[in-house]
């Protein structure tokens, strides 16, 4: 199978993004804006090749929102938005429930702090087309700024740089509500910022 189709039709979370999206629009009309976003999406990886593979792992999330949304611009430009807002919460509802009950658990706070250190330390470095620097992460406090983001430069790069905002979105939608874990930002690179300034800690 061609990796564009591979990535848009068989990723758990774009087939929820189409859900959501047949559910506003139709099953017929879905059909459509993913037969177009298909197209798009073939046409943006030509654009970019021999992408490290720590760095794929966030473009195969990046590329397709961006061919569905474009795609839905031309023939939704109304609420194109609103369909990748629900998409996008839509997809993350078994991850965020997974983080309220971690949380919940004994010691869960200190494990989900010190994993959340953990996964970017290991899935958002500068192999990954971050660029970060780290002040505090320990099992209390989780202290980090962006300043380089493959979210803000691809979508920047394709002309939808508004996009971008979905994906500082869901982090408030990830973090912002679990039991003893407060979690803060002033700015985001996505939306106009200086640096996206993250801060997690323990309430207790």
């Amino acid at each position: 199978m061609q990796d564009h189709i591979k990535i848009l039709d068989e990723s758990k979370k774009m087939k929820i993004f189409k859900k959501t999206a047949a559910d506003i629009l139709g099953d017929t009309e879905t059909e459509i804006i993913w037969n177009s976003a298909s197209e798009k999406l073939s046409e943006i990886l030509s654009r970019y090749k021999n992408i490290p593979p720590k760095e794929q792992m966030h473009t195969n999330l990046i590329f397709p929102h961006i061919a569905v949304y474009k795609s839905l611009l031309e023939n939704h430009s109304d609420i194109a938005m609103e369909i990748m807002e629900k998409g996008e919460i839509a997809a993350a509802e078994k991850t965020v429930k997974l983080f309220k009950n971690v949380v919940k658990l004994p010691l869960g706070k200190a494990i989900f702090l010190k994993g959340f250190a953990a996964g970017c330390k290991s899935g958002f470095g500068s192999d990954a087309g971050f660029k970060h620097v780290i002040h505090r992460a320990d099992s209390k406090r989780y202290q980090m700024d962006v300043t380089a983001c493959p979210y803000v430069k691809y979508c920047n790069a394709e002309g939808c740089g508004e996009l971008t905002r979905i994906f500082c979105d869901i982090d408030i939608y990830a973090y912002g509500h679990l039991d003893g874990i407060t979690f803060e930002r002033s700015q985001t690179l996505g939306t106009g910022g200086e640096k996206c300034d993250f801060l997690l800690y323990s309430e207790k």
